[in-house]
């Protein structure tokens, strides 16, 4: 599937390289609508595959492999916008998407030889997605990655505005504060995976409810703030690379917890639900990039920056409340299980290990 999805993707992309043969306007729109979306539903096919993939390889390292797709896939964006410009300017609108094509044609030929084949299908225990769906302990953590998602993609269509109104910075300056913004993420997220499969995930997606929300207000700053904390381009520049931290701090434990709920309410996990919570885990992100994108607009018509963020910060304190109403909840659920109360190790079974499907639960 991982291949098919590739190679679909590619010929896609392909085809997009021949748009600039049609003439009418309004039919080249058409198209290249279609054949973006057909692209995002190859591009979220191939997320939730490589997540399935890579949960199934390494267990025991669930937030780390999370960690790492969401970090190509934010380098990616970070850096696609500047080849593209520059194709684009060498070559103009065929060359850009030629060069993709080939890009992933590539990535196609080394996943034929490369990636392991690896069995994700349903097994004998079956599973429902039903079963996921209406359990709201179980894709809590799916929304709170939405949530965190809101925020980060918030305030970047509003940015570049916002510095040249400030400061009287172009593009340039904006691009820039995004990329500190981006390296943030870049560089802390395998680190934090690593510490999540270590330590208690609970706890990091515990703390990004809070200082997530706290480090927003200093984004514009807040207007309560502005007294104490001028504005400036490196208050700026500073808030984003926290924001860049704090982030995957609240999204990346996300899949680890779900799973780890799962077992501990149901005892085993089958093949099949691993599947649908990693679907529901995978759409959170472009979830809560949409939200948060299409909101930044409508509030900004109406309020300035440092307004927007502060108010967006507030109505996040709702998603702190139900986290904690979230944590009490897991707490009543292990402890009706029986689990044990000992600091070490932090890893603990529902019950004696009978089964391949079962997961680690980890101590409250």
């Amino acid at each position: 599937m991982l291949l098919l999805s590739t190679g679909f993707l590619g010929a896609v992309t392909f085809a997009c390289a021949a748009l600039g043969l049609i003439s009418n306007n309004t039919v080249f729109i058409a198209v290249l609508i279609v054949l973006r979306l057909i692209q995002g539903a190859n591009g979220g096919m191939i997320d939730v595959i490589a997540f399935a993939i890579t949960a199934k390889i390494y267990p025991n390292n669930i937030a780390l492999t999370t960690s790492i797709i969401e970090t190509s896939l934010n380098l990616a964006v970070a850096v696609s916008p500047f080849l593209g410009g520059v194709f684009y300017e060498a070559g103009g609108f065929y060359l850009s998407f030629v060069v993709t094509a080939a890009a992933v044609t590539a990535v196609l030929i080394g996943s034929v030889f490369g990636v392991t084949d690896v069995d994700t299908k349903r097994d004998e225990e079956g599973g429902n997605l039903m079963s996921v769906l209406k359990d709201w302990m179980v894709w809590f953590p799916a929304w709170h990655s939405a949530a965190c998602m809101v925020l980060f993609n918030f305030y970047i269509p509003i940015l570049s505005p916002y510095v040249q109104a400030a400061f009287n910075e172009g593009p340039t300056f904006a691009g820039f504060a995004l990329l500190i913004n981006t390296a943030g993420i870049c560089i802390t997220a395998p680190f934090l995976g690593h510490a999540m499969d270590r330590l208690n995930p609970y706890v990091f997606m515990f703390l990004s409810a809070f200082l997530l929300p706290g480090c927003y207000l200093f984004l514009g700053p807040a207007p309560f703030l502005m007294g104490v904390l001028p504005a400036s381009k490196v208050q700026l520049v500073v808030t984003l690379a926290f924001i860049g931290v704090l982030v995957p701090l609240g999204c990346y434990p996300g899949l680890l917890i779900m799973f780890d709920i799962y077992t501990v309410k149901n005892g085993t996990m089958p093949q099949a639900i691993k599947n649908y919570i990693t679907s529901i885990y995978c759409a959170s992100f472009p979830l809560g990039g949409c939200i948060g994108s299409a909101m930044s607009g409508v509030i900004a018509e109406h309020f300035s920056f440092s307004y927007s963020t502060a108010y967006i910060s507030l109505a996040f304190l709702l998603e702190t409340f139900l986290m904690c109403v979230f944590n009490i909840a897991v707490y009543r659920a292990k402890r009706r299980q029986g689990l044990k109360t000992e600091t070490t190790p932090l890893l603990e079974t529902v019950s004696p290990p009978s089964s391949s499907s079962r997961q680690p639960s980890y101590d409250y």
